[in-house]
């Protein structure tokens, strides 16, 4: 599936899930695993930066597909936190765009 939305539109989304992140960051303190927080959000703050910086660089169709490959490529059993925050960065990403989690995605390239 490729996606259907204008490129400001992507990136309008981005820039917001970049901030829940942001604001993940400065909560982190008050949660049990503060530096586990505090990593799975960075994680999916320099996530959501590529996926803008491409998205700007390359169009939506083009950032989609590379996001697939990405996402391909993560451990079926994931152990570390980065990983993690990448995961469910990437999966924000794909249910914003395509409107379906990447395993159910059905990508001609």
């Amino acid at each position: 599936m490729i996606a259907a939305l204008a490129q400001a539109d992507v990136l309008r989304a981005l820039k917001r899930y970049r901030c829940l992140a942001k604001q993940d960051l400065v909560f982190c303190q008050y949660q049990d695993d503060p530096e586990y927080w505090r990593t799975h959000a960075l994680a999916r703050c320099s996530t959501y930066r590529w996926l803008e910086r491409t998205v700007v660089e390359r169009g939506v169709n083009q950032t989609y597909l590379l996001a697939v490959e990405r996402y391909s490529g993560l451990p079926l059993f994931i152990s570390r936190t980065e990983d993690e925050g990448l995961k469910e960065a990437l999966e924000a990403f794909f249910l914003f765009t395509a409107g379906e989690s990447p395993l159910a995605a059905k990508v001609n390239v």
